[in-house]
């Protein structure tokens, strides 16, 4: 669309391309029945978003690939297409106890948890909105007026089976764990919150743009648009915020955001922008000098820095993760990054027959960066008498003979 705008010659038409491409990322609307590739220009302050669904007009391939990415998909409206745990009978249970169970229900195009004691129904509320894509799991919010709370039975996908939302008593569904702010940060590219007298934040429903969407790291896109349109042979981006230009630690700063375990806030929630110093805004929980204590689960930033490859080289997140891509479960391509410094390795202290080597090399991140058990996330899952810890690959690049002394054993057993 924009190169034929750009092809026309008078002066008219491409203003009212202008117009148009405008007018439609600031009025198409989010709904739970919807693809949810547009999204409603919402304002705040000097804040103007667009939607990727104007992005992709001139990055289609980048657009169409980044969709189906778990980023992009970390938060939805509730839908039957986004919601993974099974609603059938004799699977849409999470019982506590004899004398207490949550059954989810579907009902036409909404779905409830509803909670019972003894049989009796004591408290209902609708899915409102999904957090996580379920590649490991999902949770679930409500609406209560403007206000969010949590569900108490989540979705664990390694088990495929409904489980208790983490943190919640294990004996009793409650329904009263408020949503804060921090949580649709990470969560989501913008929501409008402010807070009440009781200093309980609510959110402006119309102004949530949900996912982790172009603008969450590349900045809101109005002003960029607005140019690039009215100068289409301009080849460099502007008003937006280039990746590539950003120092090393501006680039963690992005990623550790949400990727550094919960953080206290110093600067009102979304307005911190890729760019700016992160510790201006929030203020990490944690010592670096405590890093061998961090749970796997909540910070990758944290067991990065801590490792020997950050701390001798320029490596930081986008050395690996290409967040335009859904690259999960591709032990090979992630080994390829780590080949592109690790060139010499040789594994001879393995004793390993020759023709089984390659597939070390096709897998370096299962020996240096395993799945490990997390400490804190502890989840009590539906039909099964005992609670499993949610399981997480670590980001702390480092040896752990027990975890390769497994693999070894695979490999040699392989004919």
């Amino acid at each position: 669309m924009f190169k034929f705008f750009g092809e026309i010659k008078k002066s008219y038409f491409v203003i009212l391309g202008i117009c148009l491409v405008i007018y439609y990322g600031n009025v198409m609307f989010t709904t739970a029945n919807t693809t949810f590739n547009s999204r409603d220009k919402l304002e705040n302050d000097n804040t103007k978003f667009v939607g990727s669904v104007v992005c992709a007009t001139c990055h289609k391939d980048i657009y169409e690939s980044h969709i189906k990415t778990a980023h992009y998909l970390d938060s939805r409206p509730a839908a039957k297409e986004f919601i993974k745990g099974s609603f059938s009978r004799g699977k849409n249970k999470f019982v506590y106890n004899q004398w207490s169970e949550v059954v989810l229900e579907q009902k036409r195009d909404s779905f409830f948890q509803t909670a019972f004691i003894n049989g009796v129904e004591y408290k209902k509320e609708p899915f409102g909105i999904v957090i996580g894509s379920g590649r490991k799991g999902q949770t679930y919010l409500y609406w209560n007026d403007n206000k969010l709370f949590q569900l108490p039975v989540s979705y664990y996908t390694n088990l495929n089976s409904w489980c208790n939302s983490p943190g919640f008593p294990v004996n009793l569904a409650k329904f009263d764990r408020i949503i804060p702010a921090e949580c649709l940060e990470c969560h989501g590219t913008y929501a409008k919150v402010e807070e009440d007298e009781n200093h309980e934040p609510f959110y402006y429903k119309s102004q949530i743009i949900y996912g982790i969407d172009c603008e969450r790291c590349h900045g809101a896109a109005a002003e960029h648009v607005t140019y690039q349109q009215a100068h289409p042979q301009e080849k460099t981006g502007k008003y937006i915020i280039s990746i590539k230009q950003l120092s090393r630690q501006q680039r963690l700063d992005g990623c550790a955001l949400c990727h550094s375990g919960f953080r206290d806030e110093l600067q009102p929630r979304f307005t911190f922008t890729i760019g700016d110093t992160l510790d201006n805004y929030s203020s990490p929980r944690y010592s670096p000098d405590s890093v061998a204590n961090l749970d796997v689960h909540g910070n990758q930033y944290g067991l990065l820095t801590a490792s020997k490859c950050f701390k001798m080289s320029q490596l930081d997140c986008s050395s690996c993760h290409n967040v335009h891509v859904n690259e999960a479960n591709s032990p090979k391509i992630f080994s390829q990054r780590c080949l592109a410094c690790h060139t010499d390795t040789k594994h001879a202290s393995l004793m390993l027959a020759t023709n089984k080597k390659y597939l070390l090399n096709n897998n370096c991140i299962d020996c240096h960066m395993p799945m490990l058990s997390s400490e804190k996330i502890i989840l009590n899952v539906a039909n099964s008498d005992h609670a499993v810890p949610d399981v997480v690959r670590t980001h702390k690049i480092a040896l752990y003979p027990d975890k390769t002394k497994e693999i070894l054993e695979k490999i040699k057993a392989l004919n």
